[in-house]
């Protein structure tokens, strides 16, 4: 009899970036030619095309999308569990059906703790349900997921007794498009990913104002998110960038692409990161980043940019300065994308979790 995996899907109903992205590219490599029967559970209906990727081997559990997701989901994947004896359960949506059968095996991914190690960054919304339905689905989990070494250590620090259960996966990371061979004297224009506050967009702003005029005029400062709150447009305005500060909502992969392709660096001055998804595909591009020491990032991205020893407007305005005036610098820095491009790949993600699961 085949091994039945149990999984929540739901992220594959959320924009292909981020976590959803990283879900997609996970589950489509589990998935494939896989000997298990793969029971893939979402509240919502999840796109055609995707279906189509992931394959017919698969069954899905999918919701009308009606009422709230977490009650549908924790009723659900204890029914499915309860009708697999013995199946193993994969949560990637940060928590774990409570009620679900004991006999049963409980895998967690683990990808974001800012909840717990940033709580004033955090949505309220988003704290309550840290703290009433991740913070006890990973006490009970069997086997804890770590997205990164970095998240692993997080886990570690506030669940110690479950750090023999716990596994940290290598990064990984989707080339948008082919490596751009767009040399220094071409570039123009910073790119970032992302406003929410704990992206530190505001003080990115302001490290950006320090540049000289000139510098400004040849490289705009392109930020591309979901959704820029109204604040991040103020501080454009006070600070006199509007038309050196573009805004970008709901960039398109090909949009992004373009934007690592022509771009001198991404700048990622998030410190509270799971794994830091942008700047894998933007190294995977050939593009450098500027990214905070002791983050996640620093563990995958080596000489392929700078990495900040303390985040502050100081040392980000010369880091950007560098990279936009010094080709050499660049140039190293752009070469060593290339090594840095090796340590990231889904399927040695997926080959992990297979592993953590005791799958292989």
């Amino acid at each position: 009899m085949r091994q039945a995996v149990v999984a929540d899907v739901r992220m594959l109903t959320y924009p292909m970036t981020g976590i959803g992205r990283y879900v997609y590219e996970l589950v489509r490599r589990l998935v494939r030619g896989a000997e298990e029967e793969w029971v893939l559970l979402t509240p919502r209906p999840v796109a055609p095309w995707i279906q189509a990727e992931l394959g017919a081997g698969v069954t899905w559990v999918q919701g009308d999308g009606r009422g709230r997701a977490e009650p549908w989901f924790q009723r659900r994947a204890s029914q499915e569990l309860r009708a697999r004896p013995g199946a193993l359960f994969l949560g990637l949506a940060n928590s774990i059906p409570f009620l679900g059968p004991r006999r049963a095996t409980y895998g967690l991914l683990v990808y974001d703790l800012t909840s717990f190690e940033a709580p004033s960054l955090t949505h309220p919304q988003d704290l309550v349900k840290g703290f009433l339905i991740n913070l006890p689905s990973m006490m009970r989990a069997d086997r804890l997921l770590a997205i990164s070494p970095a998240v692993e250590r997080a886990l570690h620090r506030w669940l110690p007794w479950r750090r023999q259960r716990t596994v940290a996966l290598p990064p990984g990371g989707t080339p948008l498009a082919a490596r751009s061979f767009c040399g220094w004297s071409e570039r123009r224009g910073f790119v970032a990913v992302g406003a929410h506050p704990r992206k530190n967009t505001g003080l990115l702003l302001r490290a950006y104002a320090r540049l000289a005029e000139p510098v400004r005029r040849r490289h705009p400062l392109h930020i591309v998110a979901r959704r820029v709150p109204g604040g991040i447009v103020s501080e454009v305005k006070q600070l006199g960038l509007e038309g050196q500060v573009r805004i970008e909502e709901d960039a398109s992969d090909d949009s992004l692409a373009h934007l690592y392709g022509r771009s001198i660096a991404l700048v990622y001055p998030s410190t509270y990161e799971g794994l830091g998804l942008p700047v894998a595909e933007a190294l995977l591009m050939g593009l450098p980043a500027i990214i905070p020491g002791g983050s996640p990032m620093e563990e995958f991205v080596g000489e392929a940019g700078i990495v900040l020893p303390s985040v502050s407007v100081e040392s980000l305005a010369a880091s950007m300065l560098r990279l936009a005036t010094d080709s050499a610098v660049w140039q190293t820095c752009a070469q060593s994308t290339g090594l840095a491009s090796t340590r990231i790949s889904w399927d040695a993600v997926a080959s992990a979790v297979r592993r953590g699961l005791g799958l292989t």
